[in-house]
């Protein structure tokens, strides 16, 4: 059992190096299209993107390690077409006055199997960094857009106000 371990954190750790590979090219910042947020990538937003408690929460909800990390290597294009759907304080640690607002976004994907997926994305805004893309979560298609339902008229609103 403990050799299993040992070749799946191997099997990530490799994975983690070809993403960086191929992401390297588009570090910096990133232009979403429908709220012109600039948000940057960085190898620290891959470390978190790809981090275990990370791949846990799209393998909870029944994707793979490999069709993870697809559609991490699609940051750009998704995050650039992504729809913002909330926006919020940090709600984990409300006292921190650096975080201005930790927004969701929602991109619909297609993964190389033809399973169709929601790809939620997560921007962290602060006051020292500005936008950072944050980490990313695989859900079944509509199952996050339905847990957003409602909210993106009100992150629109936020967004007004920013």
């Amino acid at each position: 059992m403990e050799m299993n371990k040992t070749r799946k954190r191997g099997y990530a750790h490799y994975k983690r190096q070809e993403l960086l590979n191929k992401l390297k090219p588009v570090f910096g910042k990133l232009i979403n299209i429908s709220t012109g947020i600039e948000a940057n990538l960085s190898k620290k937003s891959l470390d978190k993107m790809t981090s275990a408690k990370t791949l846990e929460k799209s393998k909870v909800n029944g994707f793979t390690l490999d069709e993870h990390f697809e559609l991490a290597a699609k940051i750009k294009p998704l995050y650039e077409t992504a729809i913002l759907v909330t926006a919020h304080g940090n709600l984990k640690n409300p006292n921190d006055p650096n975080v201005v607002s930790i927004k969701r976004f929602i991109a619909a994907a297609i993964l190389n199997n033809e399973k169709k997926v929601d790809v939620l994305i997560t921007v962290k805004e602060s006051i020292a960094n500005g936008h950072k893309i944050y980490s990313i979560e695989l859900d079944e298609i509509n199952k996050a857009s339905e847990r957003f339902r409602g909210l993106s008229d009100a992150a629109a609103s936020s967004e007004q106000g920013t």
